[in-house]
């Protein structure tokens, strides 16, 4: 059969706020949904996502399509062979070699030596915000320390944080489907800009070696030019973003449930299930694409080869079929670690160890200086790949 149109405004300020009663109604008419305008099926069961992502053959992962605003609304651009797929975005066999040269520098052992570097990063920064009574922890915390937590990973000088920071915001913007055709021109000036300076550091690294991964990526004869400096561009971009977002959202949760926040003071111990269900209910990436590679069936649905999806994360980490009660956060969960905010199989985030260690540090520095509320509504950055808040606005009770 033929996916059902999508019957829901995706794209008014209510549902890029809150897309989560959106995602409700479509589950409940069905797991795979099309929407017209895009020429995208939405999936947005559970089940259906696993199988998905269970079968890399079928849905390739290659870059097939990016979110634009144009003149009559929201469109996909068709990307096939404008851009370079690696890591997320490429298919085995070339996935299966990259993945394998990176995956031992992210691996849990690896990350977790990282502690006392994360700590140097965040503990200054919290304390900071603390003394002065509050403020911005997105853009004091939140943001700045995973960029620099991976600038220092690959080896770039921390005195670029800065402009590295606008570089990936630009690279994430992009992805968010909500910028115009002027503003497209715009952002791709930008990401040249970064993509020149990420060659010119492989290039350095090629001959000066600093002990970062861009020695390992430099020195890697398997890959060519543009698959070097595209593999530090999403490094940088999407393990920047991911984390960003998730210590944005635990702050969030702890400083609207001060109850929670105490229990956690009490029992420090499950601040880890805390962080898996905050990724859990507000994955940091709204979804990812997929392209089948042949004519396929999905939850009823008939997709020809070359039919282009979007997994919804957001939508099966909310379905009930999976998850009972999926709106409330429960650190009792069974298979907490079953969601799908990081994706799963080969293509599972490879930063994920990182991202969960800096959440658990930022946690255990947040609480460990009182309680504390917002002093203003929380607002989320427009976009319709990303979920992370522009500013959360902090006060601490002294």
């Amino acid at each position: 059969m033929r996916a059902p149109l999508v019957g829901e405004d995706l794209f008014s300020p209510e549902s890029l706020a809150d897309p989560y009663p959106a995602y409700a109604r479509l589950r409940e008419r069905g797991p795979v949904h099309l929407l017209p305008q895009l020429g995208l099926h939405l999936v947005v069961r559970h089940a259906q996502v696993l199988q998905a992502l269970d079968d890399p053959a079928t849905f390739s992962s290659n870059l097939a399509g990016l979110l634009s605003a144009g003149t009559g609304g929201p469109e996909l651009m068709d990307m096939s062979g404008a851009a370079v797929d690696v890591l997320a975005t490429a298919d085995p066999p070339v996935h299966t070699t990259q993945r394998a040269a990176m995956a031992p520098l992210f691996a849990r052992r690896t990350v977790a030596g990282l502690t006392d570097r994360i700590q140097d990063l965040l503990l200054p920064r919290v304390a900071a915000l603390a003394q002065q009574g509050g403020g911005d922890w997105m853009g004091q915390v939140a943001a700045p320390v995973p960029v620099l937590m991976i600038s220092a990973i690959l080896g770039l000088p921390e005195a670029d944080a800065d402009r590295i920071t606008a570089w990936s915001d630009a690279a994430i913007e992009l992805l968010g489907g909500l910028a115009g055709p002027e503003r497209l021109g715009l952002i791709a000036i930008e990401i040249l800009d970064f993509m020149r300076y990420l060659d010119e550091q492989l290039a350095a690294a090629a001959t000066r070696p600093s002990g970062g991964l861009l020695d390992v990526l430099a020195a890697d004869e398997t890959l060519t030019r543009d698959e070097r400096v595209a593999m530090a561009l999403q490094l940088v971009t999407a393990g920047s973003e991911s984390t960003a977002s998730l210590i944005g959202a635990t702050a969030h949760a702890l400083a609207t449930d001060p109850a929670l926040a105490d229990r956690l003071r009490e029992h420090p111990d499950q601040i880890p299930e805390f962080v898996e269900e905050t990724l859990r209910l507000e994955s940091p990436f709204r979804g990812h694409f997929r392209v089948t590679t042949r004519d396929t069936t999905l939850g009823g649905v008939h997709l020809p080869a070359g039919s282009r999806l979007m997994l919804l994360w957001g939508a099966a980490n909310h379905d009930p079929d999976a998850y009972p009660d999926p709106t409330a956060l429960d650190l009792h969960r069974p298979a907490i670690k079953s969601h799908t905010a990081f994706g799963r199989g080969i293509h599972f985030c490879i930063g994920a160890h990182l991202a969960r260690l800096e959440a658990v540090l930022a946690v255990q520095a947040l609480l460990a200086h009182g309680p504390f509320h917002l002093t203003a509504p929380a607002q989320h950055v427009p976009s319709l790949m990303v979920r992370r808040l522009a500013h959360l606005n902090l006060a601490f009770t002294t």
